[in-house]
């Protein structure tokens, strides 16, 4: 029997080669590349998608879709597991140990339980902009953008009211939580694979300030955002990314730095430095309306950035937090803080028994960031370097992904909080770069060839996801 090897695709970086006998041998090497009656299933015929790479790497071509179920259903169900077992856990804790709850009005904010349980901490000014918009006197809740309490406000009307402004928020996290690991599976998988998916899908769900994503803070709907414009891109609908971008930027300061990837990798496709320009007019909209708003109803066009004194918030040398938080954690353990103690009606005890773990986890996000990075700039690199002729193939890194990590890594490496007196730390670095999806396949790149770093790795994860939430839950201090 005659035996032909036959080039199939690019994959890791090297053209590969399928040895196929018979009919299939002289049927590779025809433009049809099937056998008659041949038919070899893939990955992406399994999932209802063409473009999904095969088992072996081999890039398909983009061009057949599926049905849209069949692309993002296994990230769904695995976000929907979280979503039930965060719920089923808050509402254990709360009732089976309610003694361990620290009474806080910083950080208890409502006596709920289900849904009632996440109502804590940050969450109270997206409410209140929620409810009463931005007040002249009160709190000051400028330092919070609008796009995610005007959702909640929408979702309030539509529903009637009738959970209350905390509920539905946390309802619309969820909703927007589940949608995004419905997209990073349909994203990862048409790039990476299935398999891929389910390990950077696993991480986003089980990320160790995933919290977050069920309670009322922007988090969830800032990371559907941006696996919007990242689909969006994919799919060459450059206006329809510029105009998701554009509300992106109403709900997190953030989001300059997709809108940034987002005209940066425009021009590096070639569309025009016009396009490039209006992509990046369109996608700076909703910041400028709350600018605006702001100059016009303060006389402060800057009071988000002005405001940030009051949370100790300042810029550093990038990655220098980092290096400082490490004293952070020995000044905590030690209780040595003035300034972390001088927030009222909050015991030491709500910060000594957690904030050297928040800390940790802070600077462990920020460094698994970088090497997430690495990954995905190393795949770019093979991909580039044994480029395939064929320009439809998939390729494994888009540069969106590496523009939007590499930007919101820095971003969020370059700020610190710093209170009078008081250690620099790295506080909410975890929540902030969670939002930036790229982290999960880069770092799932890092552990595809061995079976046990991931089962380690995802372990980890669980188990980090559950210590936050249990602390979040009883009113502990892990924002």
């Amino acid at each position: 029997m005659v035996r032909r090897a036959a080039v199939t695709g690019c994959a890791d970086g090297n053209l590969m080669t399928r040895v196929v006998t018979g009919a299939g041998a002289l049927a590779a090497l025809r433009p049809g590349g099937e056998a008659p009656g041949h038919r070899e299933e893939s990955p992406g015929r399994r999932f209802g998608r063409s473009d999904i790479p095969d088992d072996d790497g081999t890039l398909l071509r983009k061009g057949v879709p599926g049905r849209w179920w069949a692309g993002v259903h296994t990230g769904i169900w695995v976000a929907i597991s979280r979503v039930v077992a965060g719920v089923l856990i808050a509402h254990a804790l709360l009732v089976l140990f309610p003694g361990a709850v620290i009474h806080s009005r910083l950080s208890l904010l409502s006596d709920g339980t289900w849904l009632g349980a996440f109502d804590r901490w940050d969450a109270r000014y997206y409410t209140t902009i929620a409810l009463h918009g931005y007040p002249a006197h009160g709190p000051d809740v400028r330092a919070f953008f609008p796009g995610y309490p005007i959702v909640v406000r929408l979702a309030s009307v539509v529903t009637g009211g009738f959970l209350g402004v905390a509920r539905t928020a946390s309802l619309v996290s969820m909703v927007a939580f589940v949608l995004s690991a419905g997209l990073l599976w349909r994203l990862v998988g048409r790039h990476l694979g299935p398999r891929v998916a389910l390990v950077s899908t696993t991480l986003f769900c089980w990320f160790p300030t995933s919290v977050f994503f069920l309670a009322p803070y922007s988090e969830a709907l800032f990371a559907l955002e941006i696996l919007m414009v990242a689909t969006l891109v994919g799919k060459e609908r450059w206006w329809w990314a510029a105009v998701v971008a554009g509300y992106a930027t109403a709900t997190s300061p953030e989001a300059v730095v997709l809108v940034a990837a987002l005209a940066a990798t425009a021009l590096a496709a070639r569309r025009g430095l016009a396009r490039s320009i209006g992509y990046a007019a369109i996608g700076s909209a909703g910041g400028a309306a709350y600018v605006s708003y702001l100059g016009v109803r303060f006389d402060q066009p800057f009071a988000f950035i002005d405001v940030q004194s009051d949370f100790h918030r300042v810029t550093s040398a990038p990655f220098a937090g980092v290096i400082e938080n490490v004293g952070a954690i020995h000044h905590a353990l030690a209780g040595r803080s003035p300034a972390l103690l001088g927030i009222p009606n909050l015991s030491a005890a709500a910060l000594w028994h957690n904030i050297a773990w928040m800390w940790s986890v802070d600077d462990v996000a920020i460094v698994l960031a970088v090497c997430a990075l690495v990954a995905l700039v190393a795949a770019a690199v093979r991909d580039r370097r044994y480029a395939c002729p064929d320009r439809d193939a998939v390729p494994r890194s888009p540069v969106l992904w590496i523009y939007v990590l590499a930007g919101i890594t820095l971003l969020v490496a370059s700020t610190v909080v710093h209170g009078p007196g008081g250690p620099v730390s790295t506080e909410s670095s975890a929540r902030l770069v969670s939002v930036a999806f790229p982290l999960y396949p880069g770092l799932a790149l890092l552990m595809r060839r061995w079976q046990a770093p991931v089962a380690i790795g995802l372990g980890l994860c669980v188990g980090a996801a559950l210590i936050t939430q249990t602390l979040f839950t009883l009113g502990y201090w892990v924002t």
